[in-house]
């Protein structure tokens, strides 16, 4: 039973939502170029994800970094 008034389960009805439409849509499709073309849009999409990834956690390890150097020593 889902409870709407909990963030993880509202979240998960949404997501579920999200991924049945795309699969509705996925159905419609006929050609091989368009299911390369559809592979080849997420592979990018993820390799964004990732790098966006990589970027923050090193911005985060630099402002670590440079306040840990700007702490006086107790």
């Amino acid at each position: 039973m889902m409870r709407t008034d909990r963030k993880k389960d509202l979240d998960r009805y949404y997501n579920d939502h999200l991924k049945m439409g795309i699969i509705r849509r996925l159905q419609l499709v006929d050609t091989w170029a368009e299911i390369k073309g559809i592979e080849a849009a997420i592979f990018e999409a993820l390799q964004r994800e990732e790098q966006a990834e990589k970027d923050e956690q090193a911005a985060f390890k630099h402002w670590k970094d440079t306040n840990e150097k700007e702490k006086a020593p107790f």
